[in-house]
């Protein structure tokens, strides 16, 4: 009996440790991009592995010099969040200016204190923070977040992006990987949520099921006629850089349509396809997982969030069957 079983534990062994990866794959991160501030920061999304804060510090030669601002997290994801920033400071900056955004540990007082709650690194031991390009304004916060922790799955010419907020009227305008504009769609004055943008039927029809773009989302300040024209409506710029989220979207068959297996009493497993409530152009799923690095603006060291956890449910079967075996080999 013993022979029998040996083989099957060591199995288990291994799986369970590849059940770990995904877990571990997210690392500590956080994502942010080039905003204009009046009083606040906005945090696309970020991960911790344990409860922090996610704090903003002043850039001093490409090194974080002092707070200038915080909020607590709770361990996992969370997205679009904001983080007051020192009105002291803001009143001293003239235009452009450059911080950091940081994930730090907590050490459970339920205080911030610097000194004790130090910076948390990424998956190659970088800081878990990024540089952002800020233009200070006394007339509104401008920012857009569309990434989200999965590529956004579509099956009809459109897409959402999730946060946009402007000081004015104006656009956000999604462009092609080539800076071609394939949607637009209006906004107002204000935090708006959900805002969804039509996609152009080309850019549409091009893409084959299954294939994915990424798209980039950019705030442009109306010129005063209410219809977007690129060449007349001015892109909204923090430092010289567009107010502008990059994200990925993949067309689809259908949106809503989720399949998962499901592990039966006798070790058979059987697909179960479930419909979500969310629509086409809304994200399918809000789970971080792991992508490739997308420049300065994803604090993770080496990757950021993206998909679903990659392999985790297949693993997670073979594990659940393969316990089933070892179960009935001991009786």
């Amino acid at each position: 009996m013993r022979r029998s079983v040996a083989p099957a534990v060591a199995c288990l062994v291994v799986l369970a440790a590849l059940t770990a990866i995904p877990v571990a794959g997210h690392g500590n991160h956080v994502t942010t991009d080039a905003q204009v501030v009046d009083d606040h920061v906005v945090v696309e999304r970020s991960f911790v592995l344990a409860d922090g804060y996610a704090v903003v510090h002043l850039d001093q030669a490409g090194q974080m010099g002092r707070v200038l601002g915080h909020v607590e997290l709770s361990a996992g994801p969370d997205e679009n969040y904001e983080i007051p920033v020192d009105e002291e400071f803001l009143s001293q900056v003239d235009g452009a200016a450059t911080v950091w955004v940081t994930l730090h540990r907590s050490d459970g007082d339920g205080e911030f204190e610097p000194n004790q709650d130090t910076p948390l690194t990424g998956l190659q031991n970088q800081p878990a923070g990024v540089t952002v390009p800020i233009r200070v304004s006394d007339d509104g916060n401008v920012n857009v977040a569309a990434k989200d922790f999965s590529s956004q799955r579509i099956d009809s010419p459109s897409v959402t992006v999730r946060r946009v907020e402007s000081n004015a009227s104006g656009f956000v305008a999604v462009e092609s990987g080539n800076g071609t504009v394939v949607g637009t769609a209006p906004v107002e004055a204000g935090v708006t949520e959900n805002v969804s943008v039509p996609l152009s039927a080309s850019f549409y029809e091009g893409l084959a099921e299954n294939e994915s773009a990424s798209l980039t989302a950019t705030m442009y300040r109306d010129d005063g006629d209410g219809e977007f024209q690129a060449d007349a409506d001015e892109v909204v710029r923090a430092g010289g850089t567009p107010v502008a989220s990059e994200f990925g979207v993949t067309k689809v068959r259908n949106a809503s349509r989720t399949t998962s297996v499901v592990v039966t009493a006798t070790g058979t497993t059987v697909p179960r396809t479930t419909t979500a409530a969310t629509g086409g152009g809304e994200s399918s799923g809000s789970e971080p997982g792991t992508d490739a690095a997308s420049g300065s603006t994803d604090g993770s060291g080496a990757s950021g969030g993206s998909g679903e956890l990659p392999g985790f449910g297949v693993v997670a079967v073979l594990f659940a069957a393969l316990a089933a075996v070892v179960a009935v080999r001991i009786r």
